[in-house]
């Protein structure tokens, strides 16, 4: 006889996801190089990751976008002194409703994948593999579009003073980055 499904719950409910998500990108921005306390990505990435975890889209997109915005905010705040506010609040909104998109398919993964693969390997191995991948897909396209994108959003560029750089030599940036959300994930 089939095994029940039973529904996938989130591990934080959206009243404590949504304050997770403001923490991991406060946390996530003061891993990069301006700050560099490389191993607050670390932690930043397993909390938005434990906020995302049995999300459905609805949720997933809010997480996203409180992530997202904030995290971008951050980190392209320099733009404000040059444009002024307005472009740079407009800078932040568009990169967080991307990321905010972008980050949907995460919790898809958590919830499909051990259901298509159920094996131990699969969750130890496949499921960090496809979760990475995935946030690296997310930081290649916010880091190409609009007008090239902020490649140096990605999770990897927080890494340049960490023991970990080197490993951006052999990789790529991408190759770090999926390498440090596959240990986390």
């Amino acid at each position: 006889m089939p095994e029940p499904r039973v529904p996938q719950r989130p591990l934080l409910p959206l009243s404590l996801a949504l304050p997770a998500a403001a923490m991991a990108a406060l946390l996530m921005n003061l891993s990069y190089p301006s700050t560099a306390v490389w191993v607050l990505a670390f932690p930043a990435t397993a909390l938005l990751l434990v906020a995302l975890i049995g999300r459905r889209a609805g949720g997933a997109l809010a997480v996203g976008l409180v992530y997202g915005v904030l995290f971008f905010g951050l980190l392209v705040s320099f733009t404000s002194r040059y444009l002024g506010p307005l472009p740079w609040a407009a800078l932040s909104v568009l990169e967080g409703v991307l990321t905010a998109v972008a980050v949907i398919l995460i919790p898809l993964a958590y919830r499909w994948m051990p259901r298509a693969f159920p094996s131990v390997w699969a969750r130890l191995l496949l499921l960090p593999a496809v979760v990475a991948a995935l946030w690296v897909g997310r930081e290649v396209f916010v880091g190409s579009w609009p007008y090239g994108g902020f490649p140096w959003a990605r999770l990897g560029m927080s890494q340049a003073e960490s023991p970990l750089a080197h490993v951006a030599s052999w990789t790529g940036v991408s190759g770090l980055s999926f390498l440090m959300v596959f240990l986390v994930a």
